[in-house]
């Protein structure tokens, strides 16, 4: 018996193989300031004023693409960019209480049959050709759609779509089975101080959430008169994709550069903004404008 032991431990060790490492093609996700993801643990609060938005307060979390060689893709305030894989959450976005939600990757990805190599290859190859390409700061797009404007989930979406695989389902929620409701109400600025309440929505089994806001003329994808957006945490509670283990030899978090939330949040003053031309200090000097000048009113309630 005291020879059969240390024989067993042996084979155990070398039928382990090596250490699972983060697969190319990994979607990758991370909560923001505050470990706040819209929609997580029922968190679906909205900024009120165009300065909260502006100033990192829209917290809606973030998702990119692994492409490998301790690489990511994704979308933030200077647009679609390729950075080493710790400034995924930088120490600005750790120090601010972000927090790594993990990586994911499709249902069938070791099917060498649904998933040749040459797919997995495609990943890359169209995440790359995304690269440089606008942030969409008014999400009236999101998933590029010719235009190449991108929010980070809406880039993650398009590129598996673009080899086949759809993670969230196409459609728009805003009520009922499939998701989930709350009341909110605003004041502030641009509800000159007076409550305003509207109904967000966050969609568990299609992309986008209908959300009501005071200033939803300016934002958000139009759809049968509302408007709506599609948020990170709906897409990595999707049952297409499963999570993987931590890669501890591939660093996610830590880097040096400013930080890398998605959405609006990802214009906070600090770093360069030179993917998006200066659109969201228009957009929001815009919105300020048209507020003062009553061109745009908020929907009394």
């Amino acid at each position: 018996m005291k020879k059969i032991f240390p024989l067993a431990v042996l084979v155990f060790l070398l039928s382990a193989g090596p250490a699972l490492s983060l697969e190319t093609g990994a979607m990758m996700y991370h909560s923001s300031k505050g470990d706040i993801a819209y929609g997580r643990n029922g968190e679906m609060s909205l900024p009120c004023s165009p300065l909260d938005a502006f100033f990192g307060e829209l917290k809606s979390g973030h998702a990119g693409l692994y492409i490998g060689g301790q690489k990511i893709i994704h979308a933030v305030r200077d647009g679609v960019v390729e950075v080493a894989s710790e400034n995924f959450i930088t120490q600005e976005d750790l120090d601010d209480g972000c927090k790594y939600l993990g990586a994911k990757i499709p249902v069938d990805f070791g099917n060498a049959a649904a998933w040749p190599q040459e797919r997995k290859d495609q990943i890359v190859v169209i995440a790359r050709e995304q690269v440089g390409k606008a942030y969409d700061f008014t999400f009236h797009l999101q998933k590029g759609n010719g235009s190449g404007d991108f929010t980070c989930v809406g880039l993650v979406e398009y590129v598996y779509e673009q080899v086949g695989y759809d993670v969230t389902p196409d459609g728009y929620y805003s009520t009922g089975a499939g998701g989930t409701t709350r009341d909110q109400t605003y004041n502030c600025i641009i509800t000159a101080f007076t409550d305003w309440t509207g109904t967000n929505s966050f969609a568990q089994a299609v992309e986008f959430s209908r959300i009501q806001h005071p200033l939803e003329a300016l934002v958000g994808r139009e759809h049968e008169g509302g408007k709506y957006i599609f948020f990170p945490y709906t897409q990595y509670i999707q049952t297409t994709t499963v999570a993987v283990p931590d890669d501890p030899d591939t660093p996610v978090s830590g880097g040096s550069g400013s930080g890398g939330l998605c959405f609006v949040s990802t214009v906070a003053p600090g770093g360069t903004a030179a993917g998006n031309n200066g659109k969201m200090p228009w957009l929001l000097g815009a919105a300020l404008l048209l507020i003062a000048a009553g061109t745009v009113r908020f929907r009394p309630r």
